[in-house]
């Protein structure tokens, strides 16, 4: 029956690890973020503040204390704390510290990134100018900075198949109206193996080096 029991607790673990964390971006004319956890909703910005019951009033009779009574409790014997001398940081403490944190998030971000997922990508932009001239300019470098950003998303990202990307001139207003969803999302595990592969590549450099180490302790 124990067996039954732990092997149940494992496999839910296991898929609790499975599910996806979501991101929801999405932008008209304000901006609203919700973070869910496979069904579950847990972050959702802005999010709806409870009005805050108002304080009671204090009694206008109560009385405050005077200088020569506050004087008498303070202790005559008060002496203020020795300051200890602020050690000094150089700058090899802190490059060293930084090739610890660079080699131990290399190849782990680069999995973590690629194995984040964007979705449901949609985008429209509506480009608006003073005068036809700055209309066509502006129309022409949105063009090319959503084109490279896509690039870039899908190069370091895994991104889908975007559901609608729209990039318009409109000549006969002066605003540049955006809208824009996307969903992005995470496996679980995905982030605990980032997590934990992090650590033990930082706790093997630091053991491996001693300048490391002995920069971290200067530092701390």
């Amino acid at each position: 029956m124990g067996w039954i029991i732990a092997g149940s607790i494992f496999v839910f673990i296991l898929l609790l690890t499975l599910g996806r964390v979501k991101i929801i971006f999405d932008y008209k004319e304000d901006l609203i973020l919700k973070v869910k956890y496979m069904f579950f909703p847990l972050v959702t910005i802005p999010a709806t503040k409870p009005k805050k019951e108002k304080p009671p009033k204090k009694d206008k009779k109560s009385k405050k204390k005077t200088d020569a009574e506050t004087a008498e409790d303070k202790p005559e014997d008060e002496k203020p704390e020795e300051k200890k001398p602020k050690k000094k940081i150089s700058l090899t403490d802190i490059l060293e510290v930084a090739k610890l944190a660079l080699d131990s998030l290399g190849k782990p971000l680069k999995r973590i990134l690629k194995r984040t997922v964007f979705a449901h990508l949609a985008l429209r932009i509506s480009c608006g100018g003073e005068d036809a001239a700055k209309t066509a300019i502006k129309f022409g470098l949105v063009n090319l900075a959503v084109g490279n950003a896509l690039g870039w998303l899908d190069t370091f990202f895994t991104l889908k198949t975007p559901d609608d990307i729209n990039v318009t001139a409109d000549f006969q207003s002066e605003e540049t109206k955006i809208d824009c969803y996307c969903e992005i999302s995470l496996v679980l595990a995905a982030a605990l193996a980032f997590v934990f592969t992090f650590i033990g590549r930082a706790i093997k450099y630091y053991f491996t080096h001693n300048r490391t180490r002995a920069a971290i302790r200067n530092l701390v």
